[in-house]
């Protein structure tokens, strides 16, 4: 008895398809996570966390002091490596999740984003 030689191209073709398919719903979770991202609420400084952190919208507002080799006027939102948009007036912030911060903002978790 002879048996049937494997055919590759179909198993290729089947095993792309399957993938295809599986990548479905994540494609449609990035695509949701961007949606909310535009839409988080802005951190009040009344927060607890941000009362906790001494957040301040305004950096000049803040008690900042020199911190590793960066001058307290350079230090703001939008230089820190916990914020995680490049650009913008409000942006995602993982020391507050789920909210953004002000660009011109500061808190004491502050540390100078590499690069």
């Amino acid at each position: 008895m002879r048996e049937k030689p494997v055919d590759m191209t179909r198993r290729r073709a089947l095993l792309g398809a399957a993938a295809t398919i599986a990548s479905i719903p994540l494609a449609g979770l990035m695509i949701s996570r961007q949606a909310q991202a535009a839409d988080l609420p802005h951190v009040s400084e009344q927060d607890p966390t941000a009362q906790a952190l001494s957040y301040h919208q305004d950096a000049t507002q803040a008690p900042r002091v020199d911190r590793a080799g960066t001058p307290a006027g350079d230090q703001f939102c939008h230089n820190c490596m916990f914020v995680q948009a490049q650009s913008g007036e409000w942006r995602p912030c993982q020391i507050f999740p789920g909210k953004d911060v002000h660009e011109t903002g500061w808190c004491s978790s502050w540390t100078l984003r590499q690069g």
